[in-house]
């Protein structure tokens, strides 16, 4: 029973399930299948790469190769190995100004955990991190569950775009409230909207934050699904520009751009090296990636023509995918935003509201959709205050 469990474990077992975990739930335990269960729940609603097994599953099983190293312990935060190629693989793609060094990366178990362990190192237990709304719903849960940091939200602006001055007065009215504010997550692309952030409106953030003593974390776990030419810029493009490198982090996974969600291997960069050894000494034993995982990813990192290929081919896919999504919402009279890169694209359900839209009109489209098979998440989900809009994936067959 959960009264047996600790004060701490009954306060998150009591929570109210996210909507994102729910929906996600139910599809697993009812997933749909052309011919196996075609009355199953088809998952719209979970951002995952699911068009390019064909291309990724061949490669990871022909790197069969097994060392006893990957058998042993090893550094806490990532082979050595395979943080020398994270960092040339980094370098590379984002194009960075500078050269990446290894000892600027940790490795942990997806950026699920990267989240936490940020949190972690940034803040103490009840102090806050500005967000901007929409956004993806589990990172309040991945920062506060058991590291007790909580969001304060900020509205974007007229153009689905963060803003500083937004930002500046969520800043004045938490110190109003007596409320430490240690940091700003940044998402970009963002999640669920698909807005991509200029590298000018980073840089603002970042002066905001630098002028406050902010840690920033800047997520790009997306940008190497963006797939129009000259839309998104990694801030590690211009990481000499920052105003305060120390307090400046950037996280990316292979679960996205890579369609392995379910490996759990993800990155941090920060040119913080005292953040990289408390990452070591405190918390890594408990986000480590298997050894043998670690060495696979090396591998296929180093077989860069094929990474390549692999990347320009799941941009093509994803394109088409977003314009067979976007044609058939045109056809129903049904608005969005239309994406640039990413898994997802965020639309206007105005037209199947009956009444004004509400929160509780939203709930009951949701639960009638999936209900009758389908799953796709409403604002909500995303800590969004408009009701209309829900996340459609298109990154499935």
């Amino acid at each position: 029973m959960a009264s047996e469990l600790s004060v701490r474990c009954q306060q998150n077992y009591n929570k109210e399930p996210s909507l994102l975990y729910d929906g996600f739930s139910r599809c697993q335990k009812n997933p749909y299948h052309p011919s196996d269960n075609p009355t199953g729940i088809i998952n719209l609603g979970t951002s995952e790469n699911l068009i390019c097994d064909d291309l990724i599953i061949p490669k990871l099983e022909s790197l069969t190769e097994i060392t006893p190293p990957e058998l042993r312990y090893f550094p806490l935060n990532g082979m050595w190995e395979f943080r020398v190629e994270l960092a040339r693989f980094l370098t590379e793609k984002t194009q960075s100004d500078q050269v990446i060094e290894p000892e600027d990366i940790s490795v942990t178990n997806g950026c699920s955990s990267a989240f936490s362990s940020l949190a972690y190192m940034i803040g103490d237990r009840g102090d806050h991190f500005l967000i901007n709304t929409p956004y993806y719903g589990m990172t309040s849960v991945y920062m506060g569950n058991y590291m007790g940091l909580q969001p304060i939200e900020v509205d974007t602006d007229s153009e689905n775009m963060v803003c500083v001055g937004l930002l500046a007065e969520a800043w004045d009215k938490a110190r109003a409230e007596g409320k430490k504010v240690c940091g700003v997550v940044l998402i970009n692309p963002n999640n669920p909207t698909g807005a991509v952030y200029s590298k000018e409106r980073v840089l603002q953030v970042l002066e905001f934050a630098a002028e406050r003593n902010l840690h920033v974390i800047i997520d790009e776990i997306y940008f190497l699904s963006t797939f129009e030419e000259g839309t998104f810029q990694s801030c590690l493009s211009y990481s000499q520009e920052w105003p305060d490198p120390p307090r400046t982090h950037f996280m990316w996974g292979f679960s996205k751009d890579f369609s392995m969600s379910g490996s759990r291997c993800a990155v941090i960069h920060s040119k913080n090296r005292d953040l990289h050894r408390a990452f070591c000494k405190d918390i890594s034993f408990y986000h480590n990636v298997p050894g043998i995982l670690q060495m696979k990813l090396c591998r296929m990192l180093r077989d860069e023509d094929w990474v390549e290929g692999y990347l320009r081919e799941s941009r093509v896919r994803l394109q088409r995918h977003a314009g067979l999504v976007m044609s058939t919402l045109d056809s129903l009279g049904v608005s969005y935003f239309k994406p640039t890169g990413a898994l997802y694209l965020w639309a206007d359900f105005s037209p199947v509201f009956r009444n004004s839209p509400s929160m509780e009109e939203a709930s009951q489209i949701f639960d009638k959709m999936i209900d009758s098979g389908i799953y796709i998440p409403y604002s909500k989900g995303f800590n969004g205050n408009n009701p209309i809009y829900f996340r459609i994936i298109y990154s499935i067959p």
